[in-house]
Parts: structure tokens; sequence; C-alpha cells
């Protein structure tokens, strides 16, 4: 991927996730924005985000891989209280049916990333 596939995962996934209610001034936010992204270049990475992806956004932001968890994890929840429930649902479908429980963290990342890198096959 190039520096224009780059913008327009930040584009789609920005888009997203403010539609489903996601609060942009939330750290966790931006560190969710960045996984995605990392996600889309690596898909390795999602399946050991302890290991891989929260030490890679850590660095990104000069942060810790535990502030890193934390912080998405607050901004999942959040969203998923005061968020935008049409569109979470049309999101997330099979994890907002499933129950009231929010999806991990991993969840979340492995779902947008989906959505993210089919968007941009289309």
């Amino acid at each position: 991927m190039n520096t224009n596939d780059r913008v327009e995962i930040l584009k789609y996934t920005t888009y997203l996730l403010l539609r489903c209610g996601f609060q942009a001034s939330q750290i966790g936010y931006r560190y969710l924005r960045e996984a995605v992204l990392i996600a889309c270049f690596d898909e390795e990475v999602v399946t050991s985000v302890t290991k891989l992806l929260y030490p890679e956004i850590a660095k990104r932001f000069k942060a810790n891989d535990k502030q890193v968890e934390r912080a998405i994890r607050n901004s999942i929840e959040t969203a998923w209280i005061k968020g935008n429930h049409e569109a979470l649902r049309e999101v997330f479908c099979e994890y907002y049916e499933r129950s009231s429980e929010r999806p991990t963290n991993t969840e979340v990342i492995r779902v947008l990333r989906d959505k993210v890198s089919k968007e941009q096959i289309a």
C-alpha cells in the first residue's frame, strides 16, 4: 500500500468510527484508528495484539502498551453505551446482536480492518 492508501484508510476508518459514535476527543479513538491502519498493512498483528500491535502503537504515541489497551477499551465502552446504536448494529452486527456485552478490542479492530480493507479493494 502506498501513501494514498494510507490516507484513504485513515479517512474511511475515521468515517466508520465517528458514524458509530466513537468520541474523537478520547485518546483511545486515535489509538484505534492507528490500530486499524497498522492491521491493514500487516494482517498478522491482529493475531497477537498484546505482543505486536499495542507495543507498536505505544511506540508511535510515546505511551506504554497497557495505556494503549486500556484507552482503546474505554473508547469502545463509551461508544457501546453512548454511540449511534443503529450504526453500531450495522458495522458490528454479529457482536451487537450476540449480547449486550461490547466486543473485545481485538474483535473491534478485526471488524474495522475487514470493512476498511474491503472498501479499499472495491
